[in-house]
């Protein structure tokens, strides 16, 4: 469909076509987002693109939905001072968490012209909660050999 159409044409697929999985090219606004999220609260398995890494769609306001999206809590002094106890930093009063579950569990990020070469990050939850925290978080990074078709697998720290 076109773009201008197709987060209407995704909730009526749904909707009409109970489909088991549905593959979406390009999301990108946030009525598409929220579309994603919707097909796979009514348990349809998704496979989507969107531009960027993981980093990168967290700080994106429009599309960090897609991975749970991002909100500010405000700590109790008691947590506050924990906090900054367990991370050895100066007390702060607020601080970035995940909004609620990510609509893609696994995320698979490719890079223009490595046709050989993409990262999966196995569980999208976690690796989010560990960037808002400053963590590194893991992934697969996944080599093929372009002559043989051999995947080479490393897990490695993003």
């Amino acid at each position: 469909p076109s773009l201008d159409r197709q987060t209407a044409v995704m909730i009526e697929c749904v909707q009409n076509h109970t489909p088991d999985v549905m593959v979406i090219d390009e999301i990108g606004r946030p009525t598409e987002v929220e579309a994603a999220r919707t097909c796979k609260n009514r348990g349809v398995r998704l496979i989507a693109s969107a531009h960027g890494d993981l980093r990168k769609l967290l700080k994106n306001p429009k599309l960090r939905g897609l991975v749970g999206g991002v909100e500010t809590v405000t700590l109790g002094d008691m947590q506050a001072k924990a906090e900054a106890e367990k991370q050895g930093g100066a007390i702060q009063k607020t601080k970035a968490e995940r909004a609620g579950p990510p609509t893609f569990d696994i995320i698979v990020e490719l890079k223009r012209g490595a046709h050989d070469e993409w990262r999966v990050v196995m569980d999208a939850g976690d690796a989010v909660d560990r960037i808002l925290r400053g963590e590194e978080y893991k992934a697969q990074r996944r080599i093929r050999d372009a002559e043989t078709g051999a995947v080479h697998l490393a897990l490695e720290s993003a």
